[in-house]
Order: C-alpha cells, then structure tokens, then sequence
C-alpha cells in the first residue's frame, strides 16, 4: 500500500517544477553531438552549431541550449519518467499478481466472518478496500500521465511560457548589443574626427588661426570621446558575453552576433490592434493561469475567479493599446529621423567638395562630418527604438506581456 501516496507526490513535484519541450540537454551549440530535434532540419540544426547567433535563430537556441531552461525541462522530464516508472510497477504482472492474491484472499475470507479487532470490520472487505484502492491509483495515475503529456496540458503550457520569457529576455539583449555596437561604431569615428580637430586646432594655435582656448576645448572633447568609447566597449562586451550564455555557449567561447534584421515598415502601418489584441488575450498566461485555477465550483468562487478574468483581458486590451501607440510613434519618430540623416547625407556631401576644393577650411568640414554622424546615430537609434516597440508588441500578442508594461 505504500504505492498509494508516491503518485501525488510526483505530480505535486512536477507541478511546482515548472513546465515541457524535448530535452536534449544543457550543452551549448557545436559542443557535443547531440540528436536533431524533431522539426528541426540538418541544415537548421547545423547553423544552430555554428559559431554566429542570428537574430532569427534565438527562438531555437534558448530552446535548445539555455542552460537554465534546460535544467527545468530535464527536471521535469525525470519526474515525468519517475512518474511512468511508479505507474508500471502498480500496473505490472508482479503487482497484477498481488492483486489476485489479494482478491483470492478476500473471497477466501469472505464466509468466515473474521473481524478486525481494531475497527470491528470484516477483514475481507479491508482486504478488498486495498484492492480497489491499488487499482484506483494506478487508474488514476495513468489519467495524470496522459494529462500532462496533452500538448496544452499545464505543464507543457508552463515550459512553453518559460521557454518564451527567455526567448524574450534574449531578444532584449541581442537588440541592446546591437545598439551599442552601432553607437560604438559612431564613437570610434567621432573620436577619429575629435583627434584630427585637436590636431587641427593645435596647427590654428600654431599660425595663429586658433587660441588655446579653443586647443583645451578640442582636447577635452577628445577625452571625453575616448572616455565614452571605453565605457561602451565594456558594455559591448558584457552583453555579448550575455547573450552567449543565454543561448549556451560557453563562457570563453566568443560567437558572432548578427544584426537587427530590416523591418518592412509598410507591415508595421498594416497591423491589426483589434485582431491582434485578441489573439493577445487568447494567448496570455497569466490569463490562461486565471482560466484554469479552481473555482472550488462554488457561485462566489465561479463569479470571483470570472471578475479576475475580465479584469486581466481589460489590462491586456490596454497594454495592447499602450504599446501599439508606442509603436506608431517609433514609426514616425524613425521616420523623421531618416529624413534629418539624408539632409545631413546631402549637406555632408556638399561640405566634401568644398572641402578638396579648398573652398572649406578643415575645421569647419570637420564639424560637418560630426553633424553628419550625430544624424547617422539619431537613424541608428530611432531604428532601435523601432524595432523594440515592435518586438515588444509582437511579444505581447505571444501571450509575454513585462511586468513593467502592465
């Protein structure tokens, strides 16, 4: 009889664990050979080895190689496995054996009229009460065991939000490497122009065409340059560092990072807040939490857990709303952007020709340059704006809504 109380304690652990993708265990791309996963072709799984990190291959990489996600599922999958291992000894010939024993001995004891003396109770009726108790829990067990293998069962809904929470978190990351990059980039020109100015004013102060106010004012811009340069190549290299362990590659290994892909901005314009809102509140799980927690099937319970649900899919339809506005003042924002960095193009342009005409002096074609830049990195960064707005909205109708958003 002790079988009685190992099945509860199993789901109780499975459930408390979290939620349940195929495990393929925690090793990081191009570590080990590892089966392909069912889905997935040779050629996908052979890039998911390789040594870059796309933007479009983050899906599957934390799937298939974050650390921490694959411990949930492995632990899940173990227990699950525990769970089958507990069934089949309750279901095996051995105990269908003891069940037949115990079922000859309870008719056996059936005439005899023999009483437990504690309880007063004939004893072929305890005897018969272990018996269906055996055959109950190994029902029983076998119903939680199909359950929690249904596609849509609570366990697999719980991997599937863990699983895109860090597909989230790991799409936030990727886009902030990516801006720091594209800044850096700018940086590292803008301290190329910050260096030639000084030289540049050094020479003014020389021919007397410059004051060494206006020395000490370019060194200091030159400093503040290459201040600003170090700091962001130390923030460049912490997130790429985290984005490779988020999607399992070791702490030395050094992967490639690609870039932002290229939105079309004409299917931004063509989104669809109505339709898409819905598909949010169809797919949110704190909502689909609420769903599915007990009523205790009372009225107030019933009517309670109803007014939770209404009230979370009025929250959702109004992040919805929130971040589609944040998502059309992106546009317009990147937009205006594009125009101001295609005058600075055009104007930059000018001030080029001047320039190897000998039409412009070097200080002023070099601050053209830098106003050319600062465009360049206002496009850079209201394109990252851009795209995180839309991300983020695109993450809310998956059902992944930040607590800071809500």
């Amino acid at each position: 009889m002790k079988n009685k109380k190992v099945w509860p304690i199993c789901l109780a652990t499975l459930l408390a664990t979290s939620s349940v993708l195929p495990a393929y265990g925690a090793v990081g791309p191009g570590q080990a050979e590892k089966p392909i996963p069912e889905g997935i072709t040779v050629e996908q799984w052979s890039k998911l080895n390789d040594k870059t990190i796309e933007f479009d291959e983050l899906s599957n990489l934390v799937r298939y190689f974050n650390p921490d996600l694959q411990n949930i599922v492995d632990s899940i999958n173990l227990n699950v496995e525990n769970l089958e291992y507990v069934y089949a000894e309750i279901s095996g010939i051995e105990m269908k054996n003891t069940i037949k024993n115990l079922e000859d001995q309870a008719k056996a004891l059936k005439p005899t009229g023999l009483i437990d003396d504690e309880t007063g109770e004939p004893l072929y009726k305890i005897v018969e009460g272990s018996v269906k108790g055996i055959k109950s829990n190994a029902e029983q067990m076998q119903r939680t065991i199909e359950k929690l293998k249904q596609p849509n069962s609570k366990i697999n809904t719980g991997i599937t939000q863990a699983s895109r929470q860090y597909e989230y978190f790991a799409d936030q990351v990727i886009i902030g490497y990516n801006s720091a990059v594209a800044n850096r980039a700018l940086l590292q020109k803008a301290t190329e122009l910050s260096n030639s100015a000084c030289e540049a004013q050094e020479l003014g102060l020389k021919i007397g065409t410059a004051t060494q106010t206006d020395v000490l004012s370019a060194k200091k811009d030159l400093l503040s340059a290459q201040s600003s340069l170090l700091s962001l190549d130390h923030t460049v290299d912490g997130l790429s560092r985290s984005l490779g362990l988020m999607t399992g590659y070791s702490a030395d290994a050094s992967p490639e990072i690609g870039g932002l892909p290229e939105l079309d901005l004409q299917a931004v314009s063509a989104i669809d807040l109505q339709a898409d809102t819905a598909k949010a509140i169809g797919n949110n799980y704190d909502l689909i939490n609420m769903r599915r927690a007990n009523s205790n099937k009372t009225t107030t319970g019933m009517q309670n857990k109803q007014a939770s649900v209404s009230e979370g899919e009025q929250n959702v339809a109004a992040t919805m709303q929130s971040l589609y506005q944040n998502l059309k003042q992106a546009k317009t924002a990147y937009e205006a952007a594009l125009t101001s960095y295609e005058k600075a193009g055009l104007d930059n342009g000018k001030a080029e020709r001047s320039f190897q005409m000998g039409m412009l002096s070097k200080i002023t074609y070099l601050q053209s340059q830098m106003a050319f830049l600062q465009a360049e990195g206002a496009k850079g960064s209201a394109y990252t704006d851009l795209y995180q707005a839309y991300t983020t909205y695109q993450w809310a109708v998956k059902g992944i809504i930040s607590d800071s958003q809500k």
